[in-house]
């Protein structure tokens, strides 16, 4: 009989190693995706997130014009915050698509410094998005730089027989 004491192993063998590392590596490949898209996400929920509450603000425009008894009008201005200036631009009682005195100013002018944002000629549409989707901040007259980033929305004007619309464009978010 042999007298030596028996050695136990102790550690991994190679292929163990081995096949701890090809494991991390796969989870690394499916699980990295989703993290690196987070900033897309949320630029589309801010995007989200500023067409409900151009909505809600649109619906408190609408209030304060049927107080008013103008929600019927084509189109005038309402005072909003009662200092006897006409802040707001309103159609069918709604703020207008106007970029600088429809729905810019029922959300207080807000979008100064973190938005770009813009209205085609004729008043009807009102392009937004972020400062640093549109590469630039406040009011641009030209909404190439809003389309071009492919990720904004859209509020469209009401009509005498339909509110205001938002829609959503966030293939570039």
């Amino acid at each position: 009989m042999d007298s030596r004491p028996k050695r136990t192993q102790v550690g991994f063998t190679l292929i163990e190693l081995v096949m701890v590392v090809v494991l991390l590596g796969v989870l690394a490949a499916t699980a990295l995706p989703r993290f690196i898209n987070l900033h897309g996400d949320a630029n589309e929920a801010t995007i989200r997130a500023m067409g409900g509450a151009m909505l809600s603000g649109a619906n408190l425009v609408y209030a304060k014009s049927a107080i008013l008894g103008v929600q019927g009008q084509a189109i005038t201005n309402i005072d909003i915050n009662g200092d006897g200036v006409n802040d707001v631009e309103v159609v069918y009682g709604y703020p207008s698509a106007h970029r600088s005195n429809g729905i810019a100013n029922a959300m207080d002018g807000g979008f100064a410094s973190g938005w770009t944002w813009s209205a085609n000629a004729a008043n009807t549409v009102f392009w937004l998005t972020t400062a640093s989707l549109g590469k630039r901040s406040g009011l641009y007259v030209n909404n190439t730089a809003v389309q071009a980033s492919n990720c904004y929305l859209l509020y469209s004007r009401a009509t005498s027989s339909a509110p205001p619309t938002i829609s959503y464009v966030t293939t570039g978010c």
